[in-house]
């Protein structure tokens, strides 16, 4: 019987995603990762969390990973002139919104980068600012906050030269600066960087409320609620959440509205209010499905599907599930596609489909690799070798077990390390050589103790007399 410890509980609300847009709450609730102790194998395994939706956060359970859409109604905010050449630009710039909006995010990758290099020709800092904030977003919206720090702080630096320029008299221009701030924001807080993120939003909200800009201020307060769910401040971010809600609604950006009732409706879930987060998720469902964005229904279905997973309805749960995996894996979200994978392997596995379960942790594997997700490959690789444990095929746990341990040192992560060798020690004891098992658990037993997880050094402590005595015993 698995024992749900309180990381690992964190870890499947860390599967609720938030919108990076949002997100805050970056890989849409994602905490700590968990660790379950199987009592009868003795096996410690690492735990899951899906779409560390551009949201990272400390609620890693229920934020929609998707990046913030700040320009009014979808619009852009600069009228790009109109040269001989530029009706074709200008008219693929707009196919470009329509494909992030729509959540076609490589498409719109490829489209805007056609743009870029058309406007970077013609030298206008204003319109390759505002082309470099939207290749930014769908960077963040694609897991690669690397990218998009470096696209969108080139965006703002553009912003801020032009708005010395004009003597800090031209809105547009403090408007592409609080863009750029929240987008920024919003990647430093995937990266766990929350304290930057804050100062960031806080200052993207003074520009905002200065000029008067009701997208902005609607998108600094969803970004500083996302801030203050992290750091489980959660009176404050619902605070937040509500003001953004509003003033969300006075907008009538759709995408916007649902990104931030979907972080709602995660908060909801957080506090324990389920039948409020089911309702708050559905209509934010509904708003995705009215505007035909891809991205954001396939999140909200896997948000949805881990809903019911905590409500005990596994079923429902898994149709939810399946049907986001497939939009994910359409529109390329690797990422966000693995982390769905995982739950759904993990559903599997509890109904004693091993044979599914299996298949499902490969797809996270070779999905996470795609996207070169640290976090997602280590706990699929950990997924993975628990089955293979339970069926008693100890040479392939093994193998999937050191996959895993690789990862986890490249990451530096002792808690994982620690545990990811304990379980390798567990598969040698089960393959007869107690020697190698012996000096696995003397290992981690070491880092163990380094990181204080008591359960986890007691339980450690007791495969090692184990073995010890059968060594002694001769048994």
């Amino acid at each position: 019987m698995n024992l749900l410890s309180g990381s690992q509980l964190a870890n499947r609300l860390q599967n609720f995603v938030v919108y990076p847009e949002n997100i805050a709450m970056n890989k849409l609730l994602f905490f700590q990762k968990r660790f379950l102790l199987f009592k009868p194998l003795g096996i410690l395994t690492a735990g899951t969390g899906v779409l560390q939706v551009s949201l990272s956060l400390g609620i890693s359970w229920f934020l929609l990973h998707a990046v913030p859409f700040n320009f009014l109604l979808g619009q852009s905010t600069l009228t790009l002139a109109q040269t001989s050449s530029q009706p074709n630009v200008n008219a693929l710039f707009q196919t470009g919104i329509d494909q992030f909006r729509q959540g076609l995010f490589p498409e719109a990758l490829a489209t805007f980068q056609t743009v870029l290099e058309q406007q970077q020709k013609q030298g206008k800092q204003a319109e390759i600012a505002e082309t470099l904030t939207y290749i930014g977003e769908v960077y963040s919206n694609l897991g690669n906050d690397t990218e998009a720090l470096k696209v969108l702080q080139q965006a703002l630096n553009f912003y801020r030269q032009l708005n010395q320029q004009a003597a800090n008299q031209n809105p547009v221009y403090q408007m592409g600066i609080s863009r750029s701030l929240n987008l920024i924001g919003f990647a430093y807080r995937n990266q766990n960087k929350v304290s930057e993120a804050l100062k960031l939003h806080q200052e993207a909200l003074q520009i905002a409320q200065s000029i008067d800009d009701r997208v902005n201020i609607g998108e600094s307060l969803h970004n500083l609620a996302s801030d203050y769910t992290t750091l489980k401040q959660y009176d404050q971010a619902l605070k937040l959440y509500q003001q953004a809600r509003t003033v969300r609604e006075q907008v009538g950006d759709k995408r916007d509205l649902s990104r931030t009732l979907n972080n709602l409706g995660a908060l909801y879930l957080i506090q324990g209010d389920h039948q409020k987060a089911l309702e708050i998720y559905q209509q934010a469902l509904a708003l995705r499905r009215q505007i035909g964005d891809q991205a954001g229904v396939g999140r909200l279905l896997s948000n949805m599907g881990l809903l019911y997973r905590q409500l005990g309805d596994e079923g429902q749960a898994l149709v939810y599930l399946k049907q986001a995996s497939e939009l994910m894996t359409r529109i390329e979200d690797h990422s966000g596609a693995a982390k769905i994978y995982n739950s759904i392997g993990e559903i599997q596995e509890k109904s004693q489909q091993t044979d599914q379960a299996l298949i499902s942790y490969q797809k996270a594997i070779e999905l996470s690799k795609l996207a070169n997700n640290q976090d997602n490959l280590s706990i699929a690789f950990n997924n993975l070798a628990t089955v293979y444990y339970s069926q008693g095929q100890y040479s392939q746990a093994l193998e999937a077990y050191q996959s895993a341990l690789s990862v986890y040192q490249t990451l530096n992560n002792k808690p994982e390390i620690g545990t990811t060798l304990n379980n390798i020690g567990q598969v040698y004891e089960r393959l007869g050589n107690y020697p190698q098992a012996l000096q696995t658990w003397k290992e981690a037993l070491a880092i163990l103790q380094q990181t204080g997880n008591q359960k986890a050094i007691q339980e450690t402590q007791r495969s090692i007399d184990s073995v010890q005595k059968k060594q002694e015993g001769g048994v």
